[in-house]
């Protein structure tokens, strides 16, 4: 089993390679890494609507609903390509919004419920709440932060990746020996 395995390496070995390339980039080019995080987002959404403009009425939908929602996600993933700046903002102030609703659920269900810990539970939806609000006002600052910390998670990531490489590489010399 050990040689099935290790006989991947040299594929954990490249995505750990283009993750550490991608974190660098991040957080040398955040405006290149912009345009990247910007085209993975389009590209993903113009697949899921090509998708699901053909098959999407096959879960029980309407045909002609399947057809108009796939090519909003085409058009939108089209959108995305074209104004990656637009798209890192649209992606800060969704995250603001989540982050400031998800803290004012805390602080309303810690206020309500005030059963064991909800002092915490106060705490953390008061941090949530500032934290949606400060990425509401400021969203080019808020895009640059998510950004660097994914290009930090990219390079740490990256760098396991590729001891795991070696690892399996070892490990399969190991086991046919």
């Amino acid at each position: 089993m050990m040689r099935e395995v290790s006989s991947v390496w040299g594929i954990v070995l490249i995505v750990g390679v283009v993750f550490l390339g991608f974190g660098i980039v991040l957080l040398f080019d955040v405006a290149a890494g912009e345009r990247v995080v910007a085209v993975i987002v389009g590209a993903f959404l113009v697949f899921s609507g090509i998708i699901e403009a053909a098959v999407g009425d096959q879960t029980g939908g309407s045909r002609a609903v399947s057809v108009i929602f796939g090519l909003v996600l085409v058009v939108g993933g089209i959108v995305a390509i074209a104004w990656p700046g637009v798209t890192i903002l649209a992606i800060a102030v969704i995250f603001g919004i989540t982050i400031l609703i998800g803290g004012l659920a805390r602080i309303i269900g810690s206020l309500v419920f005030r059963d064991e810990g909800w002092g915490w539970l106060l705490t953390i939806g008061v941090v949530e709440a500032v934290v949606g609000i400060g990425a509401l006002v400021w969203p080019r600052k808020t895009a640059y932060v998510v950004l660097i910390l994914i290009g930090i998670y990219a390079i740490i990531a990256g760098l396991v990746q590729i001891m795991l490489a070696f690892g399996l590489r070892r490990a399969g010399e190991r086991a046919r020996a």
